[in-house]
């Protein structure tokens, strides 16, 4: 029981590490994005009515002029990544590349890294998967059943009694369907079985190969 309740704290304080790094990554985009240096522009001139005035047209058009200018934001994984414009947003939200595949994935270790290297991850936590999901610019959703392995944030995930994981993975399992995601089982567990998936790979397949596999089965467009 006390090995039991250990993991639950790990798993929790996982979580919470994980859900930090995300609310620092949309604060990041957020500040850098156009829309709201405009607002912060047009709040101090109206702060001051004299000079404010008279240096607004001056910062907007400065604003104009640089608004395909590459900026940088730090995402999830905490690496640097290029911030593009307004139709990039959902995707510079999470972290994710506005090309090439991304991969939202509910991810044991081992599968996070192996992924890692040849697609761009969103990773996915219990306590906002499915925001997180709708918000994404994904091209599939990938759920690791070795990620429901004690000591991970989630923890049993697949391990019947524990309906605070089921409820959280049904839920962004309902937002991948609404928006056509494909959904990917890696492995099997009891409570992951006949969840209507619509592929699924065996443990010791090559995710890229199983990538380049499922790019052509669901014609994903990688923009």
């Amino acid at each position: 029981m006390a090995d039991r309740q250990v993991s639950r704290l790990k798993a929790a304080l996982a979580d919470r590490e994980a859900r930090v790094r995300i609310l620092e990554a949309r604060v990041a985009a957020l500040e850098a994005s156009t829309s709201l240096r405009v607002g912060r522009a047009v709040t101090d001139a109206a702060r001051r009515p004299g000079k404010g005035v008279v240096r607004l047209p001056r910062e907007l058009y400065r604003m104009w002029r640089h608004r395909g200018t590459p900026n940088v934001v730090t995402s999830v994984d905490a690496r640097e990544r290029p911030m593009f414009s307004a139709r990039d947003e959902d995707r510079l939200i999470v972290g994710s590349p506005a090309t090439g595949l991304a991969v939202a994935g509910v991810l044991g270790r081992a599968a996070a890294e192996e992924l890692g290297r040849t697609a761009h991850v969103v990773p996915l936590m219990p306590h906002d998967a499915a925001l997180i999901l709708d918000t994404a610019d994904v091209d599939l959703v990938l759920v690791d059943a070795a990620a429901g392995a004690p000591g991970g944030p989630w923890a049993y995930l697949g391990v019947p009694g524990v309906p605070d994981r089921e409820r959280a993975l049904l839920g962004l399992m309902d937002v991948a369907r609404s928006r056509g995601r494909p959904l990917v089982l890696l492995g099997s567990a009891p409570g992951l079985a006949g969840l209507g998936w619509d592929a699924t790979l065996r443990t010791d397949t090559p995710l890229d190969e199983a990538l380049a596999g499922l790019h052509a089965r669901f014609s994903l467009d990688l923009g």
